[in-house]
C-alpha cells in the first residue's frame, strides 16, 4: 500500500469510528465501551486507540462534528447582526437542547463546559468585529469583550443538566442575558 493509500484508510477508519460512537453515544447513558465502539465501527481496538487515546478524545471529535452542524450556523447568524441578545438566546436554547438530546455524548465528553468553551472559542475572530457592531449600534455594553462570549455560553453549558426545557429555559436564558444589556448596566470589574 502507498502511503496516500493509507491516509485515506485511516481517514476512512476515523470517520467509522466517530460514525459508531454517535450510535453508541445517542444510547443515552454514556457506558457504551470503546470495544463495543470499535466492534460497531468494524475496526480493531488499537486502530481505535491509535486515533482516540481515550473515551473523552473520541467524545470530543463526535461533540466537534455535532457543533458544526447544529451550532456553528447561529456563529455565523451572529456575525450578520448588530442586535446579538435575540441570536445569543437562540444560540444558548440550541446549545442546551442539543446536550439534552446527546446526553449520553455529554456524559462521554466529562467536561461539557470544557468542550463547550474550545469549540466556540473557535469563532472568537468573528466574535470580535460582531462586538463591536453591536457595541456601535448601542446593544451592547460597551465593557463587553469578544472573549466573554465564549465564557457565557460555557457557563450555559455548565448549568445543562439544571436548566429545565419549556417556557423556563428561555425565562432563565434570558435573565441570564440581561447582563448584555447596556442600559442601566454597572461597569464591570476589571480582569
Amino acid at each position: 500500500m502507498n502511503a496516500s493509500t493509507m491516509r485515506v484508510d485511516a481517514a476512512a477508519s476515523v470517520s467509522r469510528i466517530i460514525e459508531a460512537a454517535k450510535r453508541v453515544f445517542a444510547a443515552g447513558d454514556g457506558s457504551g465501551t470503546l470495544n463495543r465502539i470499535a466492534k460497531e465501527a468494524c475496526v480493531g481496538i488499537a486502530t481505535l486507540y491509535r486515533h482516540f487515546p481515550n473515551r473523552e478524545t473520541l467524545a470530543m471529535a463526535v461533540y466537534q462534528q455535532v457543533f458544526i452542524r447544529d451550532i456553528q450556523p447561529i456563529f455565523e447568524e451572529f456575525e450578520r447582526t448588530n442586535t446579538p441578545r435575540e441570536v445569543l438566546l437562540k444560540l444558548g436554547e440550541r446549545l442546551l437542547g442539543v446536550l439534552d438530546r446527546e446526553r449520553g455524548l455529554a456524559v462521554s465528553l466529562g467536561n461539557v463546559a470544557g468542550a463547550t468553551h474550545v469549540l466556540v472559542s473557535a469563532n472568537i475572530a468573528a466574535l470580535v468585529p460582531a462586538v463591536a457592531r453591536a457595541q456601535e449600534a448601542g446593544n451592547l455594553r460597551e465593557d463587553i469583550v469578544a472573549e466573554d462570549i465564549p465564557n457565557l455560553l460555557t457557563m450555559i453549558a455548565a448549568g445543562f443538566g439544571s436548566i429545565p426545557s419549556g417556557p423556563q429555559r428561555r425565562r432563565y436564558l434570558s435573565l441570564l442575558l440581561d447582563s448584555l444589556n447596556p442600559a442601566a448596566a454597572q461597569r464591570l470589574p476589571s480582569v
